[in-house]
């Protein structure tokens, strides 16, 4: 057992931040027996810590609003749980640069800057922790980095969004709309007062970017993965789901094809004998699969305060370890070469209901690289005949089959839902297709198309 104490200082005494540093000073003594290593909490960084009741920390823990101060203390172990930008960028980058410990719950940071990080850490000799940057109190990152290496990893797909898990498990429960249901969510604390960042999907789009780059070592910027949001999603797309034994799941979806890698965030009707569909609330889930393990499914908390901090403290320990020489930083190999980043197979598949900005010179054509789904595509239209006939011909012209016709009893047939359901097509031919269908001058709003994932 070392007499010496680590330091830890910590930046952010928000939720999580406030959760770290109590389960430190709650688990400090269990921490010292079981690894042998003393901690001490140094410095808090926090910009509105005056306005709050900090009597708990004790005399001994420096608290400074002061980013300059915060750099300058010495500390081993610097733990940032600011998010955003700046200053949280520079506090990492400064920290791995001085060869400290950097432990980081920042998913939009690394989802654009693994690789940076990963090659300080590596120039400066220094430790880069972030388990809890995707899927809270799941340690996912840390089986993808070490439990799973000695397997290929072909493909993941995952509910990344405890927000989105909850509106839609809430939606179709009990038929509510999707306006109704997120204001819910708000006052339960399950989404912001600003929701867009989970219900666009970007910030699945970012955890999926992680997870990309730990499974298949390629640096994929999230802003180029094809992303649709739940804002669409109706109570009759659950009507329809439950009939055809499905259910509607925000999924984030990364499969490798030989040396590439594709890339979707999507609601995805999802067939209830597929583990997933049975994730419901604000949990998450995520399934791996690899070429010998066959698919293995993590599911938990996904967010929050206590789930996110063990995920944040775990790291903080292994930083410690790591400072004493006991457990050297672990990187697979692909970190230490520059790896060129990957092609985000089909990025111009846009199911999104703006009209879609398909170029075909630069998309993916390799029928191995395309998306192949059965897609179930929805209506809302002003009732009139030839509806289904004019919907059938674009079909019929891009060749993609029609599976089934589905339609509920509706009383108001000026605005009436229908669905279609298609067999398995390239989803860059169904793109082309929707691009037509917008076009039909019978539609009260955009058709939604989803992936319907039975597999």
């Amino acid at each position: 057992m070392s007499d010496r104490a680590r330091s830890v200082a910590v930046a952010g005494l928000g939720t999580v931040g406030t959760a770290v540093v109590r389960l430190l000073q709650e688990e400090s003594a269990r921490y010292r027996e079981e690894i042998g290593v003393p901690l001490r909490l140094a410095i808090i960084l926090d910009r509105s810590y005056q306005s709050k009741d900090i009597n708990w920390l004790g005399p001994d823990v420096k608290v400074t609003n002061s980013l300059a101060e915060f750099l300058e203390t010495p500390a081993d172990i610097v733990v940032e749980l600011i998010g955003g930008a700046e200053p949280a960028d520079q506090i990492i980058t400064t920290s791995l640069k001085q060869r400290k410990a950097v432990v980081t719950a920042n998913k939009l940071l690394l989802a654009k800057s693994a690789r940076r990080y990963f090659q300080l850490a590596l120039e400066h000799n220094a430790y880069l922790g972030f388990e809890a940057a995707v899927a809270g109190g799941i340690p996912i990152l840390r089986v993808l980095r070490r439990a799973l290496f000695a397997d290929r990893i072909v493909r993941l797909r995952g509910i990344l969004n405890g927000t989105c898990n909850f509106i839609l498990s809430e939606m179709a429960d009990s038929g509510r709309d999707f306006q109704e249901v997120l204001k819910a969510a708000q006052a339960l604390g399950y989404a912001e007062a600003d929701p867009l960042l989970d219900i666009s999907g970007r910030d699945a789009a970012d955890k999926l970017a992680i997870l990309s780059l730990l499974a298949f070592g390629k640096s994929i910027d999230p802003d180029q993965i094809p992303t649709l949001g739940i804002s669409a999603i109706a109570p009759i797309d659950f009507i329809h789901a439950r009939k055809l034994n499905y259910t509607l799941k925000l999924l984030g979806v990364a499969e490798r094809s030989g040396d590439d890698v594709w890339l979707r965030v999507s609601p995805f009707l999802t067939h209830e004998r597929l583990p997933l569909s049975a994730v419901s609330g604000a949990l998450n889930a995520i399934e791996v699969t690899g070429t010998k393990l066959g698919s293995a499914v993590f599911s938990g908390r996904g967010a929050g305060g206590d789930p996110t901090a063990v995920s944040v403290m775990a790291d903080i320990l292994n930083a410690a370890l790591w400072k004493q020489g006991e457990m050297p930083f672990y990187l697979p190999p692909f970190f230490h070469r520059d790896a060129p980043s990957a092609e985000c197979g089909m990025r111009n598949a846009d199911l999104s209901n703006t009209q879609p900005s398909f170029n075909p010179q630069s998309a993916i054509h390799n029928p191995q690289l395309t998306e192949v789904y059965p897609f179930y595509i929805r209506f809302f239209v002003n009732d009139r005949p030839g509806i289904i006939a004019a919907v059938a011909s674009i079909l019929a012209r891009w060749e993609i089959n029609i599976n089934s016709v589905r339609q509920e009893p509706w009383p108001d047939h000026s605005n009436l839902p229908f669905v279609m359901t298609v067999e398995s097509t390239h989803i860059w031919t169904l793109q082309k297709a929707m691009a037509e269908l917008r076009e039909l001058d019978f539609n009260n709003v955009p058709p939604l198309a989803l992936p319907m994932l039975n597999q």
